[in-house]
């Protein structure tokens, strides 16, 4: 008999093995990438939703309610009672979206100062 060839039971078994757990990882880890994936997709979009809703409020283009789409918002003003350092009488509009059940229900909620203050704030 000369050398040996080929490849023992053993050697064989822990090689599948290996592979068995690269390829397990590699599962897991693409699913964890599509996932977040997902998640910044969604953040990208409810940050341009905010957007759009921000300068259709500056523009003076948004009722106090309303539905589109699907979204439900809601214009209020808000106060800052007993905040130091504020100019009198200074305000925000509060903007309260729901989105709608097949994109979580959840709420955001956006606040657009009534006017600038950065230079009053330095006086």
């Amino acid at each position: 008999m000369g050398g040996r060839r080929g490849f023992t039971l053993i050697e064989t078994l822990v090689a599948i093995a290996i592979l068995g757990l690269v390829a397990a990882g590699s599962i897991r880890l693409a699913g964890i990438s599509a996932r977040a994936l997902a998640e910044v997709r969604e953040g990208r979009d409810r940050l341009a939703l905010l957007r759009d809703f921000r300068l259709r409020a500056l523009a003076g283009g948004l009722e106090s309610r309303g539905r589109e789409d699907g979204l439900a918002w809601e214009r209020s003003p808000f106060y800052f009672p007993g905040q130091e350092g504020l100019p009198e009488g200074y305000s925000c509009q509060k903007i309260t979206i729901t989105l709608p059940q097949d994109k979580g229900g959840k709420r955001l909620v956006l606040y657009i100062p009534d006017r600038e203050i950065w230079g009053e704030l330095r006086k």
